[in-house]
Parts: C-alpha cells; structure tokens; sequence
C-alpha cells in the first residue's frame, strides 16, 4: 500500500515540476552524450555529459533507466543545491529509494548548505542485474586503496574498472594476476562549472571530491555492471570510522564513507566501501604480509600526486604528500622503499620526511590522519618494529601532530563534536562505531 502511495505522491509532484532534466541523449553502441535542459546547462553546465563504455556493452541494448543512472548520479548533488525541481521520464527505483537516504546524509553532513532541489521521476522502474554465478568488480587505480581491496578479493577473481587513462602499470598489475581489465570513459571533471560549484558553500571546497565522488562512481560503472551480470561493486575507502574525525570533533570535508556508497544500490547492486576500518599504514602491513604468505611479487603503488603520463613508465616524484606519506608507512612497517616502486634510499629517505613533517601545516585532506594513524600504529608495534630505523620511530612518535593542523577552516565549526551515532538511521552499522 505504501508503495502505490509513493507512485501517487510522485506522479502528482510531477504536476508541479518546472523542467525535464534531460533533453537529448544520444547513443551509438557503447557511447552516450547526455545534453541537459537550457536552465539547468546555462547555470551549471559547461558541456554535454559523455560517457564511452568497453566494447562489451552496447547502450542500445539496456534499459533506458540504466542508461541514464550516471548521469542522475553525477548531477544530482547540483540538483539538491539548486533548490528547484527538475523532472525525468523514468528512474530505477532502487536508485530513486537511494537518494533519498544519501540526500539526508547531505542534509546532516554538509549543515550549513540547503540541499531542498528535487529530482522527479514520471515512473520507476525496476532493473534487476542478471547473472547465473556470483561476480564482482573492483574500483582500480593501482594505488594503496584499491591494491588492498584486490588482495583481499583476489580469490573472487574480480573484474578491475578504472576510470579515464590508466596508468599503464596498473594495465601491467592486472596481467600478473590474470584479471580481467577495464576502463570508462567520462568527462565528470570538465563538463559542470566546477570552478563556480566549488565556492558554492562553505561546507565545500571541491565539489567533485567533496559531493560527487561516489555518486559518480557508482553511477558511471552499473551500466557496465549490469551488463555484464555483476552484483558486487568494491570502492577501495580511503579512510577509517576513526581517522575521520579531528582531535577538535571536526571532520573531513569530503565525506567518502560506507554511508553514501553502500547506501547506494542501482538495480539492487551491493555496493561495499572497502574497507573502513583500515589505515593506510595497515594496508600496507596488509600487503606484505599477503605477497609473502602468497609468494607473490611486491606491487608498484601508483600514488605520486605528480606522476606522468599514462602510457610511460610510472615514477614517482619522492616530494609530494602522497609519496611522503607512503613511504612513511613503508618504512614504518619495516619494508624497504624499492620494493613497492621508489627509488630513494632509506638513509635519503628519513631527513626528507624529518624536514616534512616538521614544517607541514594542514587541515586539508587526510595529511594528518594519515601521519596520526603511522604514529598510532608505531606506539602500539615499537617493540616488534625493525631496531635499525629505532631513533627514527621514536623522534616520529615524539611529534605533537595536532600542532600540524591549521585553526582556520572555510568551513563553520561543528557546535557539537561530529558523532557516528546521529547517521545509525541511515547506516546501523555506524553504531560500531560511536566510541
């Protein structure tokens, strides 16, 4: 009864709806150009959304509600900020109940911004994926995060989606593992006014990362997923439940969490966020301890912030956050730098990361989680840890990192600290978590 309720409440919305949201889209075989209505494109719009799918997927042949699902994704954050209502022929039903909890995320998250736009759809439709064994996919980049994730799904044999040039040495990691490979094109980082949405709140600072990063994920990849019958999507997280909040009860801006993609399920996909409860420094204990027991070659981690073309041989910079970071874990576990890819010596290494830490001011990103997660990580293992870096470890452990974070934020304080427990609505797991 409740659902017909709905269909009424939604079909008479539509009454009152200013603007279909899509007005063309045009799709040969594996690609789709989606041209958005005047208003919402003159205010937002700097090109029409395009996307190229592998040659597995021909468009022609799936629903039109699956087609359209990363587009409704990667726009539907505009649509919520806008304040107006905006009209679709037809949604997934599945992705339509999705939005409306990841919506109250927003509402909660992002507390000082007005997320009352709206989205209607005339119909819902429900998408099913279809498949006759159980399959998965993992989000693939080649850096720590997705690294992890295939390991500890190595024996699924899941498919690798990537997104818009892969490095060639991530190509190379899938080959030495006998998994299959593939990649999606989109322009989600040029075709909106990013430039205007990014100082659109001051709960935001890029709108992308901030909003849209696992809406536009999720989204981009169900077509591919759906056809080719797979129900199980791995986003690699690149967080903890505890990393996730400053010292002052503050938290990330960018909110990527289990609670915007596992709430999120197109055509009934189980989305699974990768895993929150581990640091990156644990990931690479992870990983070394995995190759080891598996007899398995080291990976080169795909992480310089500075890295080179797609098509050359991968070199990391050794001087941006994401290098220093990295190599800070590795040396915190006790691995050597060579073996996952960098060329500095230890000995060159410790002073470099010395002078960093020393002169780092942040509160942007995760800098200062991830240095608090190593240091937390080294108190707990000192003993257990490799004598030959002992000075090193304790000077680190030493440093007052809650010194390293800047005082101002573009973001108003919290008035109360940020506590898991207000989302158990949304996510129950979160209840875990409320320590």
């Amino acid at each position: 009864m409740k659902y017909f309720l709905c269909i009424g409440f939604i079909l008479s919305s539509f009454l009152h709806a200013e603007e279909l949201l899509i007005r063309a889209k045009i799709i040969k075989k594996n690609s789709v150009y989606f041209h958005l209505s005047d208003e919402f494109t003159k205010l937002y719009v700097k090109q029409p959304f395009h996307l190229c799918y592998p040659h597995v997927v021909n468009l022609e042949d799936l629903p039109p509600s699956i087609v359209d699902i990363p587009v409704i994704c990667n726009v539907i954050a505009v649509i919520w900020i806008s304040g107006k209502e905006y009209t679709i022929e037809e949604m997934d039903e599945d992705l339509y109940y999705s939005l409306i909890k990841i919506k109250e995320f927003f509402k909660r998250f992002f507390y000082n911004t007005s997320w009352e736009g709206e989205l209607r759809p005339k119909r819902l439709i429900q998408n099913r994926i279809r498949t006759t064994v159980p399959r998965s996919a993992s989000l693939f980049t080649g850096g720590l995060d997705s690294t992890t994730t295939v390991f500890r799904h190595l024996l699924e044999k899941p498919i690798l989606l990537s997104f818009n040039d892969p490095h060639i040495t991530a190509v190379e990691f899938a080959k030495i593992h006998h998994l299959d490979f593939h990649t999606i094109y989109m322009n989600c980082d040029t075709f909106l006014k990013l430039t205007f949405l990014d100082k659109i709140s001051c709960d935001i600072t890029k709108w992308f990362w901030d909003t849209s990063m696992g809406l536009s994920w999720v989204g981009a990849a169900t077509p591919f997923l759906y056809s080719m019958g797979i129900h199980h999507f791995y986003i690699p997280s690149g967080f903890t439940w505890r990393s996730f909040l400053f010292p002052d009860g503050q938290t990330l801006s960018q909110p990527a969490s289990p609670l915007i993609d596992e709430n999120l399920s197109p055509a009934k996909l189980q989305v699974v966020h990768d895993e929150f409860t581990m640091t990156r420094t644990d990931k690479l204990k992870f990983i070394s301890t995995f190759c080891t027991e598996n007899s398995l070659p080291k990976p080169q981690l795909i992480v310089c912030n500075r890295h080179s073309k797609s098509d050359v041989a991968y070199t990391p910079c050794h001087t941006c956050m994401k290098c220093m970071l990295t190599m800070l874990d590795i040396l915190a576990i006790g691995e050597n730098l060579c073996d996952y890819g960098f060329s500095l010596s230890e000995i060159e290494f410790i002073p470099k990361v010395q002078s960093y830490i020393a002169n780092l001011k942040t509160r942007k990103g995760g800098t200062y989680i991830a240095c608090s997660d190593t240091q937390a990580y080294l108190k707990k293992n000192i003993d257990e840890a490799s004598q030959t870096y002992r000075s090193f470890y304790d000077w680190f452990i030493a440093q007052d990192l809650t010194s390293m974070l800047e005082t101002s934020s573009n973001r108003a304080p919290r008035k109360e600290p940020f506590q898991w427990s207000d989302y158990q609505d949304i996510y129950p797991q979160a209840i875990h978590f409320c320590d």
